[in-house]
């Protein structure tokens, strides 16, 4: 979603007006699809490094995740609050590098270096705010245990 919008707009007052009134309106029609057809709809959003560590708008906290982190660095939703407010579930997905540790889902999981994932329920007034770590191989996604 953040693609079709972070090139076309400026940061004025108007254009952050505007902005948001479409996204209002593509998430209500989305929602009038998925209700009417018994869809799924899934909608990505990009994410922008967080460079100010002071109380600016970066550090504003959507859902239940204080900080997100991808990759080491510490990451915000591109879209903002607008967005935020316009969908019903917020899942992150993240990825770190990791060391050695049980991956496969099973007691004989291998000790390997890799990417390790991990799906946080970020917000779902249905689901509780929790997350699973999982690698993906050759194999599929497999499992990771903790």
């Amino acid at each position: 979603m953040a693609a079709l919008f972070r090139a076309e707009f400026d940061n004025t007052a108007s254009d952050l007006i505007r902005r948001s009134s479409l996204f209002f309106k593509i998430s209500g029609k989305l929602k009038e699809f998925a209700k009417r057809f018994n869809l799924v709809v899934l909608v990505t959003n990009q994410v922008m490094d967080v460079v100010d560590s002071g109380e600016g708008a970066n550090e504003i906290r959507i859902g239940n995740l204080n900080g997100m982190y991808s990759s080491g660095r510490r990451i915000s939703p591109a879209l903002g609050l607008s967005w935020a407010n316009c969908v019903n579930s917020r899942l992150f997905l993240s990825k770190d590098e990791y060391e050695s540790g049980s991956v496969g889902g099973g007691e004989s999981g291998s000790q390997s270096r890799g990417t390790r994932r991990r799906l946080h329920v970020v917000f779902a007034p249905h689901l509780p705010g929790l997350s699973c770590e999982f690698v993906i191989r050759r194999e599929g996604v497999l499992g990771v245990n903790r």
